[in-house]
């Protein structure tokens, strides 16, 4: 007979995940980008070390790279939080916006040939509330301009990894993509007393996919030489949508404030059903290391963004360019077996990344950096607790856009276990 030792992995999956659903994750005025800010992006291990996916081990999977299931031994439950905060200033005001949430939780198990995990996660979130300085109002007869968004698209996912040879794993993932976004704006002209309202929904649905690869060429007993190929083709999720359109006065509460309605006709006008591309990208890493020791690894990711169009929501002065970034990380442990030093035992990790963001705000390329430091902290058998902070900066702080300086605190647990044990004694 077969013993499964771990019941309770389910419940705590679908009561997460019901939390995770509902959040916006983010307040940054850059998470209109494309199809918002994205949310995961891997692991905390890895995100500690610059966000690479070349490093991959026995006990825990890397759940971006899923050529990482192939070299599974132990099934390795993983769940990550965040939590963020950000300075955002231009050359007008400054505002400190914060927000908290699971970031990711999965299952991953090994079998005798293969292994494959499954999980759910918040992909991406768009939250934010913009408003117009004076002297735009002024130039265009305006009294306010105000411009908001919230919502998110979350991901179930499936993946598969295989050895196809003894240096040569081969992995796959399947994502399906659901969630809303929602719009609000608000124009109220100079000598008018209705201001005009509109309110507009876009329900998102489809698959897309994750092919890697991964080689290890042994340079002697202890060192490896890692190389890392990621291809994700690009797919189109389907965007159902809707929109409203009424006048009213500031004064919302009083319902004499309210004028006309209006359900705008999308179907006449094309637009009830749209179609937004998920970009083609690619991802190249090598790293080396000592297995038990150091690691030091580099990665380039490239995606095809410049075609990317949101035909329903047209945003003035928002335009995109193929986005590219290069990661470096490294990670050490002093003593992997010490019996006397805890701290011996720590992973020690560090990484920059350095990123040309695909979105384009008033003809300004908007760019990131990010420094980030953490620890995995060694827990009872071979789980760890991941500990990461990132420091990063977005845009720049002028007259035309914002300058983002941001700071994220991760925790992320990798717990390890064997889930079927055969009875030696009945």
């Amino acid at each position: 007979k077969f013993l499964m030792n771990r019941y309770f992995i389910l419940p705590i999956v679908l009561f997460c995940s019901s939390i995770l659903f509902s959040q916006t994750n983010t307040g940054s005025p850059y998470s209109i980008n494309e199809l918002g800010e994205i949310n995961f992006s891997g692991n905390v291990s890895n995100l500690s070390m610059g966000g690479i996916d070349v490093k991959i081990d026995s006990i825990e999977v890397n759940l971006n790279n899923p050529a990482s299931y192939a070299k599974l031994k132990t099934s390795n439950y993983l769940v990550g939080t965040f939590l963020k905060t950000s300075n955002i200033s231009n050359a007008f005001s400054n505002e400190i916006i914060s927000s908290a949430n699971i970031n990711y939780i999965a299952v991953a198990i090994p079998t005798k040939r293969f292994g494959f995990g499954f999980g759910v996660l918040p992909y991406s979130s768009t939250g934010f509330n913009l408003q117009t300085n004076q002297d735009y109002n002024n130039a265009n007869s305006i009294d306010t301009r105000v411009y908001g968004a919230n919502g998110g698209i979350n991901r179930v996912f499936f993946s598969l990894g295989f050895p196809l040879t003894k240096f040569l794993s081969l992995g796959l993932t399947s994502n399906y993509n659901f969630g809303k976004f929602e719009y609000e704006s608000f124009n109220l002209y100079q000598g008018v007393n209705y201001g005009i309202y509109s309110n507009s929904s876009s329900e998102i649905s489809g698959f897309n996919h994750q092919f890697s690869s991964n080689i290890d060429i042994p340079i002697n007993k202890d060192l490896k030489f890692n190389i890392m190929l990621s291809y994700s083709p690009s797919s189109v999720l389907k965007s159902i949508n809707a929109q409203d359109l009424y006048t009213s006065t500031t004064d919302l509460i009083n319902a004499n404030s309210l004028g006309d309605y209006v359900e705008v006709d999308l179907e006449k006008r094309g637009l009830k059903s749209t179609k937004l591309n998920v970009s083609k990208k690619y991802i190249y890493g090598i790293g080396f290391g000592n297995t038990n020791t150091w690691f030091i690894g580099a990665q380039v990711e490239k995606k095809f963004s410049s075609n990317f169009k949101n035909e329903f929501l047209n945003i003035n002065n928002v335009s995109y360019r193929d986005a590219e970034s290069i990661s470096i990380g490294a990670s050490y442990i002093p003593e992997y077996s010490s019996l006397t030093s805890f701290w011996k035992r720590v992973v020690y990790r560090f990484g920059l990344k350095n990123e040309k963001k695909s979105i384009i705000v008033n003809n300004l390329p908007i760019n990131q950096f990010s420094l980030n430091l953490g620890l995995g902290i060694p827990l009872s058998g071979l789980s760890k607790a991941n500990v990461g902070i990132e420091f990063g900066q977005i845009g720049e702080e002028n007259d035309l856009i914002v300058k983002e300086n941001y700071f994220s605190l991760r925790l992320g647990l990798s717990l390890n276990d064997i889930w079927f044990i055969r009875r030696k004694y009945n």
